[in-house]
């Protein structure tokens, strides 16, 4: 069974975000994922990271349980609550295709400090691409540009 701990961050809501995955198999980290995905909600970047750990954990098993700091996510996915925002109807209806292809699929709510690892992975896609940012703007020039007059 693989174990997948996942993380969406913001940087506001909605602002830069990116996605965190740690792939677990037997206590061994098999895979982990940092991507940058945009302007997005807090909520829409926790679900984008659960649909990316699906659609890479089944490359490994067929059975896996989901590891969040996201109650919403949790008890959504749980069936416990309902999913209102139209967003997140549409992107939840992609994570229930991708759930079919699993034998198993468990979600379980895990405090913040738990998930530690999947957290600086989202951070870290967005501080990637806030450097790629920064760095390609000083390319474009110098102070020692002149003009010919």
């Amino acid at each position: 069974m693989i174990s997948a701990y996942i993380d969406g961050a913001s940087r506001g809501n909605p602002g830069l975000s990116g996605i965190g995955v740690v792939l677990m198999k037997d206590n061994s980290k098999i895979k982990e994922i940092s991507q940058f995905v945009g302007n997005q909600t807090n909520n829409r970047a926790e679900y984008l990271a659960l649909k990316k750990a699906l659609e890479e954990a089944i490359e490994f098993d067929d059975e896996v349980i989901i590891f969040s700091d996201s109650n919403l996510v949790v008890q959504q996915r749980n069936k416990r609550y309902k999913i209102r925002n139209k967003d997140l109807k549409i992107i939840s209806r992609e994570i229930s295709n991708l759930e079919q292809r699993y034998k198993i699929i468990n979600y379980k709510y895990i405090p913040r400090n738990e998930n530690k690892y999947a957290d600086s992975l989202a951070n870290r896609a967005i501080d990637d691409m806030l450097n790629i940012s920064k760095s390609g703007l000083s390319s474009f020039g110098s102070d020692d540009d002149s003009e010919l007059t």
